[in-house]
């Protein structure tokens, strides 16, 4: 008698999502396991348990038909299930290249930055985004919300170029100062270090599926410098020297700017995009920082 009104409910609600959408994808997947079966198509799950008082459950959306053995009487009973909450992706650990472009968005550097010339390959980013918060944006859904939290981002800027970074003791503004003949410089980079926080807004689609979303995020940061050095390897008379400072050279304590995150299931990238210089305002060349990578776990 179960599995005849299980098979009868089964094929009802089956013909019914088919006769609604001819083009979802006709999956059927069917477990078994002792007296427990499950079945499962798109949209629909049927659970049958001989062992339960619960002897059926038909899962649609967010309600569930639950037949009850109840002292040799079956009845049936509706639940509503309650919306998973909105979780954003913004925790986790991420990693990716720096690089910084002029005011007109050209990746080619004046003659008076050369000495800002990257080693692209070697200038990147590592970031802990330790904290998180979930703002959702809708009363029955839970694929549209806001995601605010902090992380930290160690940025290097490796340049290799034989030059020292100082400031004009006149000036007052950061400059290369060419090193002297006989030193062949095989590391140089500036380090910094910032805490960073975004408020960003996600959506997640489909908004029926909470397992395997597809997802895109954009939204403002804004970021304050927590320290930062220089770092010079070089090569003088045979023998290897380092040297590293931590001498402030202008480099801007505060950044703002715009970041996107998108990504599905285990892939996810992001890119950010600074409106603050990379040094403060006229003290050095004038350069906007941008960010790209992925993430390589997530929280």
């Amino acid at each position: 008698m179960n599995r005849y009104f299980l098979t009868s409910i089964f094929l009802f609600c089956l013909t019914t999502i088919w006769a609604q959408n001819e083009s979802v994808t006709k999956i059927v997947t069917v477990t078994e396991d002792g007296m427990r079966t499950e079945v499962v198509v798109p949209g629909i799950k049927v659970e049958v348990d001989e062992f339960n008082d619960t002897i059926t459950k038909i899962t649609m959306g967010r309600k569930r038909f639950e037949v009850i053995d109840d002292h040799n009487r079956a009845r049936l009973r509706m639940v509503r299930l309650p919306i998973e909450k909105f979780k954003g992706h913004w925790a986790g650990i991420d990693i990716g290249f720096n690089g910084y472009v002029t005011s007109d968005f050209s990746t080619g550097l004046p003659a008076s930055a050369n000495f800002m010339d990257l080693n692209q390959g070697k200038a990147v980013t590592f970031s802990i985004n330790f904290l998180q918060y979930n703002i959702a944006l809708q009363r029955n859904k839970n694929n549209l919300g806001l995601v605010m939290g902090s992380g930290i981002s160690w940025y290097n800027y490796r340049t290799d170029s034989p030059y020292y970074f100082q400031k004009n003791p006149v000036t007052n503004d950061t400059e290369g100062i060419p090193v002297p003949d006989g030193i062949s410089v095989s590391k140089n980079k500036i380090e910094s270090t910032f805490i960073n926080f975004p408020l960003l807004l996600e959506w997640q689609l489909p908004s029926s599926n909470d397992a395997n979303r597809f997802f895109i995020s954009a939204g403002p940061y804004a970021g304050f410098r927590l320290w930062g050095r220089t770092k010079m390897v070089y090569h003088e008379g045979g023998s290897r020297q380092k040297e590293k400072s931590k001498q402030d050279i202008n480099v801007n304590p505060f950044q703002y700017g715009v970041m996107v995150r998108l990504g599905y299931r285990f892939i996810k990238l992001y890119g950010s995009y600074n409106f603050s210089t990379f040094y403060s305002t006229n003290k050095g060349p004038e350069l906007y920082p941008y960010t790209v990578g992925i993430t390589l776990l997530s929280f």
